[in-house]
């Protein structure tokens, strides 16, 4: 190996002589060795000449092919020069029982898969590495990233939790942050709480942010989630999906006046948010501008037509005023969107109490598997039928919903009485 020369090269390139050096290092690869040319290649490939790298490496390989350090080099070369198959077809012929090289060659071939979408090939390659070595923590964190890829946190924890036992890697790597989501998603949200505020601690970043504040929105540390979701709308006003959790958890220290503030600003961001304007709807309800919540029930249902949340709410409202022509006017239009069994309930109510009974019983009928369960619905089509001289079946109906809620003390009461 020409050690003198190879020296001489580095420092050219050290003091900047790049021309000088590739000159040099193109005379080496026409009289040095195969271990020069290997030399070489690595030069090449430090200087970002990868396409050069490979024009010296793809013969190397071809010679030495059980050498998995050659193998290796011309893999990440052909990773640089996205020639992906290439770098999986050479990479597929190393031998990674090897101690040394197997554990890189399937973590490259991991990232490989994953960046092709065989994200279960690249669990299978990253599983692998880890039996190689298994008390390399950069492949139990590799693991347990991609674990939270998948969606399956449960088995990321217990890899999160392995590194966080060892001080000194729990230092080293950005753990916090994702172990934190990693115990939200599964539920454990008050062990995850101290760990997002360790990671908002050192790096405030948005998505660690929203974690903390969502999590300590769910377990209900609200005035936690408040502070914490005004740190990140200061950051990002139009971190949109933050307002509507932000303004639930004021609602639940009570400022609902300012619940409906963090709302209209959301709306300021975001005017074609459906959600902003159905939440808006319950905050002005709250506060008693019946008008205003159905107003703003009505732009939801513009802004989407298909959402039954808001479609419930306001035919909730127009129900309790007894607007049954507004409530079947509005179903209909609803209708022309979307179909669901709660519209047809809604139908089926107002239709009776405009004495369209034969139309009602016919709307009630339908949806009676859907919600065979539902007190309130069994009671309310009970009594109906009942009224329509079909006692019988009224009271299969009644006595369902007095078992569902034996506190109905009226509804007991009336059943007993029945069937005396």
């Amino acid at each position: 190996m020409n050690e003198h020369v190879l020296k001489e090269i580095v420092e050219s390139l050290e003091h900047g002589h790049t021309s000088e050096a590739l000159v040099a290092l193109e005379q080496l690869e026409k009289t040095g060795t195969d271990e020069d040319r290997l030399a070489v290649a690595d030069l090449y490939i430090e200087l970002g000449l990868s396409d050069r790298a490979v024009d010296l490496l793809a013969p190397l390989y071809v010679d030495y092919s059980g050498n998995a350090g050659v193998a290796l080099l011309l893999a990440e070369c052909y990773i640089d020069l996205d020639r992906e198959e290439e770098a999986i077809t050479v990479l597929e012929q190393v031998d990674v029982t090897d101690i040394e090289n197997g554990p890189r060659t399937l973590v490259l071939l991991a990232d490989l898969y994953q960046s092709q979408g065989l994200d279960e090939v690249a669990l299978a390659k990253l599983k692998e590495a880890r039996e190689l070595a298994p008390n390399e923590p950069l492949l139990a964190y590799g693991l347990a990233e991609l674990y939270m890829t998948l969606g399956a946190f449960d088995q990321a924890v217990p890899l999160f939790a392995e590194i966080a036992a060892d001080p000194v890697l729990r230092e080293e790597l950005p753990l916090d942050a994702l172990y934190a989501e990693a115990l939200a998603m599964i539920g454990e949200f008050e062990e995850a709480i101290p760990l997002y505020e360790r990671a908002v601690a050192e790096r405030s970043d948005l998505h660690t942010l929203f974690g903390l504040a969502m999590t300590a929105h769910r377990v209900g540390q609200h005035q936690k989630a408040v502070e914490t979701f005004q740190q990140l709308i200061a950051q990002d006003p139009d971190y949109t999906s933050a307002y509507v959790p932000y303004a639930e958890s004021q609602a639940e220290l009570g400022l609902t006046k300012e619940a409906l503030n963090v709302i209209k600003q959301g709306i300021e961001r975001d005017d074609y948010n459906d959600e902003l304007r159905t939440m808006e709807a319950l905050f002005l309800l709250k506060l008693g501008d019946r008008e205003g919540s159905v107003k703003a029930l009505r732009e939801a249902l513009a802004l989407n037509p298909e959402s039954l949340v808001a479609a419930e709410r306001l035919l909730a409202l127009l129900a309790e005023d007894e607007d049954h022509d507004a409530t079947l006017e509005t179903i209909s239009a609803i209708e022309e969107h979307v179909t669901a069994p709660i519209l047809t309930w809604y139908r089926a109510r107002s239709l009776y109490a405009l004495e369209e009974y034969t139309q009602a019983m016919e709307k009630y009928a339908q949806v009676e598997a859907a919600f065979a369960d539902d007190a309130l619905f069994l009671k309310e089509y009970g009594y109906a039928l009942v009224e329509e001289g079909r006692r019988d079946e009224g009271l299969i109906l009644l006595r369902r919903a007095a078992a569902l809620t034996p506190e109905d003390a009226d509804l007991v009461d009336y059943v007993e009485r029945m069937d005396g």
